[in-house]
């Protein structure tokens, strides 16, 4: 699991990633927004960020949500 810190438009919140390897998905949370998602891990890197856009908007706005978006795929990419 990867645990790392985000910081944007006062916005602060730990996000918790864990990789699913057996059922092909990630399970991405940030508790200190009471949100989680579990995403695909076959999905390519364009096709994550609209996903995590898509739902992240519903808390967030636009522009949050996609910065979000763009540091959580790079961290699911990272080794």
């Amino acid at each position: 699991m990867k645990v790392k810190k985000i910081n944007f438009n006062d916005i602060q919140s730990n996000v918790y990633i864990y990789e699913n390897v057996v059922e092909q998905l990630f399970l991405i949370a940030m508790p200190e927004i009471n949100w989680s998602l579990e995403v695909e891990s076959t999905l390519n890197e364009d096709d994550m960020k609209e996903e995590l856009v898509i739902h992240l908007f519903t808390l967030l706005d636009e522009s949050t949500a996609s910065h979000f978006a763009d540091d959580i795929v790079k961290w699911i990419l990272e080794n």
